[in-house]
């Protein structure tokens, strides 16, 4: 297997496995910074457990990583509380666009002409995602918007530290997490019912996810690796639908039609004339 098909294969069992996440949030009852202070706890925990440097790891690089993805995980749990998970998640594919600019500055990385209008079909669904909303997810659809941004940092930190595996960055990432749930949170005691699955969500999906996910910038392209986590604007508004009959807006299903055609645009062959007239890098 080439390293980049390796790098497909992990990101898109990661993806797979995060968009469970939504679905557990609204499942769990309790206050969202006791939430996250569990979450960030056991996360760290089992990452800890799991994942152990092999080698020693970009000290910057790291803690650019740890404070991007604790910034991700925050934001994105007071989304899912705030606005709905469609609007959430739809608007979280703006990753790929901050993703692909960071590492066009910082990493000089090329990007091509398909993917570049891949990231403004991304932004013309994002508009009309938003554009359904009314006052009351304004708040949400904000927190949304500030996940994708610190999402696309994380990209950029673990592309720059390849070939190193930054799974490890998880580790101060749940800490710094459950700092900020601690000091927020009004008690953090949970009922017995979310125990269950705060478990499945802090020692399961999201550690096994994540580090899953991290190795994608091994071998892929920031930009690339973005638009792969799109797959989860699919899938977690589908579980949520399913399970607690959460159906999307329409403005949600155009805008994420819009994504989707986005997501697929840079992976569809191109015809031999056009590759001709195209210039190399493009």
């Amino acid at each position: 297997m080439s390293p980049y098909h390796k790098g497909v294969l992990l990101t898109l069992a990661g993806v797979t496995v995060l968009s469970l996440d939504a679905l557990l949030i609204r499942l769990i009852g309790a206050d969202h910074w006791s939430l996250l202070f569990w979450r960030g706890l056991l996360l760290s925990l089992s990452v800890g457990v799991l994942c152990r440097p092999k080698t020693r790891l970009p000290r910057r690089l790291m803690l650019g990583s740890a404070l991007c993805y604790a910034a991700t995980t925050i934001t994105f749990v007071l989304a899912v509380r705030l606005t709905s998970v469609a609007n959430t998640l739809i608007i979280l594919a703006a990753a790929p666009l901050v993703g692909a600019l960071l590492s066009r500055i910082l990493l000089k990385e090329q990007i091509t002409l398909r993917t570049w209008l891949a990231m403004a079909l991304c932004m013309a669904g994002l508009m009309m995602v938003m554009s359904g909303s009314g006052d009351s997810n304004l708040a949400g659809d904000s927190a949304a918007l500030l996940c994708a941004a610190s999402l696309g940092g994380k990209l950029v930190c673990d592309r720059a530290a390849r070939p190193a595996n930054m799974a490890p960055a998880l580790v101060p990432a749940g800490l710094i997490i459950a700092l900020v749930g601690f000091t927020q949170a009004p008690v953090l005691t949970v009922p017995a019912a979310d125990a269950l699955w705060l478990g499945l969500l802090g020692l399961g999906v999201v550690p096994l996810a994540y580090v899953l996910i991290s190795q994608g910038p091994r071998y892929l392209p920031a930009a690339e690796v973005g638009l792969l986590l799109l797959l989860e604007m699919l899938l977690g508004p589908l579980w949520v639908w399913l399970i607690l009959n959460e159906p999307p807006g329409q403005e949600a299903i155009l805008g994420g039609l819009v994504v989707l055609t986005a997501l697929l645009l840079p992976r569809l062959p191109m015809p031999r004339r056009w590759r001709q007239a195209v210039p190399a890098g493009s």
